[in-house]
């Protein structure tokens, strides 16, 4: 993670590095990505990159974390709406805005691309590691709400439940589809699948 060098940029210059590092993951192989692209892109001296990150990896969990966070938030952002709407439709709600927030940046295809095939297996546990807990307790507090509600069973273990919510979401690119379904119908059949077994 970054040091508190790197938080003390102004949020200009941190940008700046961030963007450059963006580009160069989504536009390169994670393996040919190197430093000396992502501060000659940036504009920053070599040397002060090593003031604000520890290596290429330490950058790549950074940006990994701070793209979960803001999922985080989006997925949080929608709780004032659970009086007025199922969980399913909250979960719908969810999935559109975040396919909104992925179409908004055309490097974020390409990153996720990148995760999921060239990413280093023990750079991905690391994220995984930091990622998977911060989703499971956004989601456990979603299915507690409804639990509250009476949508979903009052003794429902809501940790088991956002667990299996979560994973079956993440897990989603080894879907075996057919050719013509999409995605997201695919995610809804799943989110029917997890309402019907919370009921």
């Amino acid at each position: 993670m970054p040091k508190d060098t790197f938080f003390n940029l102004t949020q200009e210059k941190r940008q700046k590095i961030i963007c450059a590092a963006i580009d160069q993951f989504a536009q390169l192989h994670y393996s040919s990505v190197t430093i000396n692209g992502i501060v000659k892109e940036a504009g920053i001296p070599k040397g002060s990159f090593y003031q604000y990150f520890e290596n290429k990896d330490d950058l790549y969990i950074y940006l990994f974390t701070e793209l979960g966070d803001t999922k985080i938030d989006l997925f949080e952002s929608l709780k004032t709406k659970i009086p007025d709407i199922d969980f399913k439709e909250y979960m719908t709600e969810y999935i559109i805005a975040l396919k909104k927030l992925e179409s908004s940046n055309d490097k974020m295809p390409h990153l996720k691309r990148e995760f999921l095939n060239e990413c280093p297996q023990h750079i991905k546990k690391q994220i995984l590691k930091i990622e998977m807990p911060k989703s499971i307790k956004a989601f456990r507090g979603v299915i507690d709400s409804y639990i509250e509600k009476g949508e979903f069973y009052k003794d429902l273990d809501s940790k088991a439940a956002a667990y299996v919510t979560v994973m079956s979401i993440s897990n989603l690119e080894y879907y075996d589809y057919s050719e013509s379904e999409e995605v997201i119908a695919a995610l809804m059949r799943v989110i029917d699948f997890l309402v019907d077994g919370m009921s």
